[in-house]
């Protein structure tokens, strides 16, 4: 599922979001205590000059690593709109493991993650 929504400034592809009620915007993600979506697309409306952008709140996504992810993949976890594994408690959603003949992922690359 996606939804088209206004950021508050210009954001990557692969960013985790999340509403931020205190200025009410969507923003970079810095943990997963409110529903997240994850950046697919973004432009620039060129009257209003807002950052639009497609958001994927649930099913299958690209998001950006913060660190290297184990090659098992694990439970997702963000900080500063990337992903990692923390399998300590339950999330948001998962890290897929490392597809067959696939590199290990290191930071700042595009893992496929599943949001629930």
């Amino acid at each position: 599922m996606f939804v088209k929504i206004v950021f508050s400034s210009n954001l990557e592809i692969g960013s985790i979001v999340s509403f931020s009620s205190v200025d009410q915007t969507w923003n970079i993600a810095s943990s997963v205590t409110s529903p997240l979506g994850v950046v697919e697309s973004v432009t620039q409306d060129s009257e209003t000059l807002q950052w639009i952008g497609k958001v994927r709140f649930a099913g299958t996504a690209y998001a950006l690593s913060d660190r290297a992810i184990p090659d098992e993949g694990g439970e997702l976890a963000v900080i500063n709109g990337r992903c990692f594994v923390d399998n300590s408690t339950d999330h948001a959603g998962i890290i897929a493991p490392i597809p067959h003949g696939g590199m290990t992922r290191g930071a700042n690359e595009l893992v496929m993650v599943h949001i629930r």
